[in-house]
């Protein structure tokens, strides 16, 4: 008699959830939650207005109503509020072609082509290029604001409350998260660095927490030239992923170099640990970056260590209990170790002696 399987319940449920996000995807291509929105609720009329077959139509609409996105009566089908919310197209909050991207089915479908060639796949890099880059697109940048805000306060920073400092942000994710130094600094001032069609993300959130006036933007990539000796603190945030560890040094050091002398960077990323088990999902990211680029990698806490110190940092530290999070400083070099004398000590003795 077959031992029946035993431990397969995880495999079952990522069957099922493979099959949801294939049903998901399938409504978001075919716009069914607008047209459902626009007032063609009966199977009738949602057909009329899209010109399915009533048996593909409503075989589609049950899977959606029987995973929650849509209510169902005897008559009729209506949104969720998710549905309502998020995958109504026209909608500020419209996330329908933001999943597409994310998904990247057709990429993502092929992984193990791109691991038997170690080369990224065209499809992944033409959706990454596509992905939308409105404000709905992004996380909930408030959350994300107060998720940062307590690690500000783990660094021992030895700023004056009112000190007018000077911030550089390096992509606006950092600039994001900078924005609670300049509430929490009332003379600060920030620059964020970034590509001119990403600060349509961030113009919003700086301008709901009253902080226009204090915040400047430059357009540029990662290795733009930036003033030298200028910056009290430089923040780089979800960049260095997508980069070489060559690459990521070019980085780091230019902005080392933007520092005053004593300025800190603020580096976070998804870090593994040295044994590259976790934490959490940062191995599963790892296949997006093989998916995605050449050469960069998913990168340890000890080789981000080593990239801050080869760009010339020191007093390279993590921030409390955080895993993904380093600081360090740009800081004189220590004095060189004192000279060797040429000749030898006197208790070596003389080669004549020795024969």
């Amino acid at each position: 008699m077959a031992r029946p399987l035993s431990g397969r319940k995880d495999l079952d449920e990522l069957t099922t959830n493979v099959r949801k996000a294939a049903a998901l995807k399938a409504a978001i291509e075919l716009d069914v939650f607008s047209r459902i929105a626009e007032g063609n609720h009966s199977l009738p009329a949602f057909c009329r207005a899209t010109g399915f077959s009533e048996r593909s139509a409503r075989l589609l609409l049950d899977a959606l109503a029987n995973m929650g996105y849509l209510a169902r009566t005897e008559f009729e089908y209506t949104l969720s509020p998710s549905a309502e919310m998020f995958l109504v197209k026209g909608k500020k909050e419209y996330l329908g072609e933001v999943l597409l991207a994310q998904w990247a089915w057709e990429a993502r479908g092929n992984t193990a082509r791109a691991v038997r060639s170690n080369k990224p796949l065209n499809a992944w890099l033409e959706l990454n290029r596509n992905l939308p880059r409105a404000l709905a697109a992004w996380h909930d940048p408030e959350a994300a604001r107060q998720d940062f805000a307590p690690a500000w306060e783990q660094i021992a920073f030895e700023f004056q409350a009112h000190a007018p400092l000077q911030l550089l942000a390096i992509g606006i994710e950092a600039g994001l998260r900078t924005l609670t130094l300049l509430e929490k600094f009332s003379r600060a001032k920030l620059i964020v660095l970034d590509y001119t069609a990403q600060f349509e993300r961030l113009r919003p959130v700086v301008e709901r927490a009253q902080l226009h006036k204090r915040v400047e933007y430059q357009e540029g990539d990662w290795l733009t030239a930036l003033p030298t000796d200028t910056f009290d603190l430089v923040m780089v945030d979800t960049l260095t992923e997508t980069h070489s560890i060559e690459e990521n040094i070019g980085i780091l050091h230019n902005a080392h170099e933007s520092l005053k002398m004593g300025g800190w960077i603020v580096l976070r990323a998804a870090m593994e640990e040295d044994d590259r088990r976790g934490p959490g999902m940062v191995p599963l990211w790892g296949l997006d970056v093989l998916l995605g680029s050449v050469d960069a990698d998913v990168y340890t806490r000890t080789e981000y260590r080593g990239m801050l110190e080869a760009s010339g940092f020191f007093k390279v530290e993590p921030v409390g209990e955080r895993l993904n999070v380093w600081t360090a400083r740009r800081l004189p070099p220590p004095p060189p170790p004192p000279p060797v004398p040429d000749l030898a000590p006197d208790f070596i003795p003389a080669p004549e002696v020795l024969n």
